[in-house]
């Protein structure tokens, strides 16, 4: 079965879904022997075949793409068009400030966005996690991302689950499913199968899903999906399928105010040559085309730029990042929070903090309520 595959695949394609499979029936589909498991080189072929179990498409951004976006903006686009412009009537004071405006704008922006960049990159390489497999009847350590479909899985408290899987083997397993599904408290385990194809995701115990946590026993499974095959992966790609790059509304009043300026410049000029009778001569030219520069505002896209920064550099104070400087202004025009889930910004638990007593009144308790300490 697994050796006629000749093209990549992204998924895996079932007959039915595997809460649904007997472990027999799981090693057929899969064609592997949850005694052995894979053999390294059945794993080699699998790993050409499905790919690396990774997230696609929220790699770090190349140095030189963040310097594009740094000038993909409409008003920047009409400085450097008008330091093209100074050059070409020789007004070098009126180019050198321009150039200098849009030097600083850009390195600012340039510098902000790259340090958060290589923080998340620093971030990711922290984790470096890997995954206890069974391979030719060996336990081995393989990185999380070289684990392909039809390998047999370790599973123990405190582990990440490394992808999707089907459990066989259960000893007081829950994990954390929170990221996936929500709910606040620990999944108990099973290798129970059921019968209904279309058991909600949350209810489908006898499977562990990528990226979740193991709280408490251990386990042994068989991945049956890797990558953005995995239903993490599946979110993932739907937000990569919907999220458009949009402009805040800060953008598009800036962009706005660019055309309107754009036309009030390109106004002057006609005025300017119209009370000249068009007769267009260097002096006139000249006066036109300050005029016109006149009333672009150089400096209004660095104290945006500037401002945003310093309110990145606030909100770092906090511990939080800002991979993008836009990023800010939105956030900024947050008025509520809305959860619909305890344990997603709730630790899930109550803590007495005021008590009334008949005859002694009301009193004040103090502490977090988990530790033995307080008043």
């Amino acid at each position: 079965m697994f050796g006629k595959a000749k093209a990549k695949k992204t998924v895996v394609v079932e007959t039915k879904p595997y809460h649904c499979m007997n472990i027999e029936r799981i090693q057929s589909e899969l064609d592997v022997n949850v005694t052995t498991g894979l053999t390294p080189s059945d794993a080699e072929q699998r790993l050409t075949v499905y790919g690396l179990n990774e997230m696609r498409g929220g790699g770090r951004p190349s140095a030189f793409k963040i310097l594009i976006r740094q000038l993909a903006n409409l008003m920047t686009l009409i400085l450097i068009a008008a330091v093209a412009i100074a050059f070409a009537i020789k007004d070098w004071i009126e180019a050198g400030v321009v150039i200098g405006v849009i030097v600083l704008n850009t390195a600012v922006g340039f510098a902000q966005e790259f340090k958060a960049e290589k923080t998340m990159d620093s971030l990711r390489k922290m984790t470096s996690p890997t995954s206890r497999v069974l391979r030719s009847g060996h336990q081995i350590v393989v990185p999380t991302v070289d684990l392909v479909p039809g390998d047999v899985i370790y599973l123990e408290s405190g582990d990440v689950v490394g992808a999707d899987c089907r459990l066989f083997e259960v000893f007081n397993l829950e994990t954390d499913e929170a990221l996936l599904t929500g709910e606040a408290l620990p999944i108990p385990k099973t290798v129970d199968t059921f019968d209904d194809v279309e058991l909600p995701l949350g209810d489908r115990i006898n499977l562990s899903f990528a990226s979740t946590t193991v709280t408490k026993g251990r386990a042994k499974a068989v991945i049956y999906a890797t990558g953005m095959s995995s239903e993490v992966g599946k979110i993932a790609k739907k937000l990569m399928e919907t999220n458009k790059a949009k402009k805040t509304p800060l953008q598009k009043a800036l962009d706005k105010m660019s055309w309107v300026l754009l036309g009030v410049a390109i106004a002057s000029m006609l005025i300017v040559f119209g009370a000249n009778k068009f007769k267009i001569k260097n002096e006139v030219l000249l006066y036109a085309i300050g005029l016109a520069i006149a009333t672009i505002p150089e400096g209004l896209i660095a104290v945006v730029t500037l401002t945003m920064s310093l309110g990145v550099h606030t909100l770092a104070k906090k511990q939080a990042l800002v991979r993008k400087l836009v990023a800010l202004e939105s956030l900024g025009s947050i008025t509520n929070i809305c959860s619909d889930k305890t344990g997603t910004l709730t630790q899930s638990k109550m803590v007495l903090v005021r008590a009334w007593l008949p005859g002694e009144g009301f009193f004040r308790v103090a502490g977090l309520g988990f530790e033995p300490a307080g008043e």
